[in-house]
């Protein structure tokens, strides 16, 4: 007789955000980076991540948490960001890279 089990799985996401977003909640993650792609400051929670920085929020340390993130781009460049509006880059980007469980019922 052969019994339902659960398999766990790890499985990696990738999120690109381009605007503010109040509440981005992501449940059993084991690690999660946030980088900053943009021109632009970020705020993820209160901490600010510069241009092209990356901040870890949840080191991979073998522990399962749930996060709640707050993420709002900084507006004091909004003039600078004008005079860049005609380039291809990115003016406000992050990426949030995380790993988290999968529970996988056969």
């Amino acid at each position: 007789m052969i019994k339902d089990f659960i398999a766990v799985i790890t499985g990696v996401v990738f999120l690109k955000i381009k605007d503010d977003k109040d509440s981005i909640i992501i449940e059993n993650v084991t690690t999660l980076q946030v980088r900053n792609n943009g021109i632009s400051s970020v705020f993820v929670n209160d901490f600010e991540i510069a241009s092209k920085e990356s901040f870890v929020i949840v080191p991979p340390d073998g522990t399962i948490s749930k996060i709640d993130l707050n993420i709002r781009f900084d507006k004091t460049n909004e003039g600078v960001l004008q005079e860049f509006s005609s380039f291809t880059w990115n003016k406000k980007e992050i990426d949030i890279i995380y790993k988290k469980f999968i529970r996988c019922k056969n």
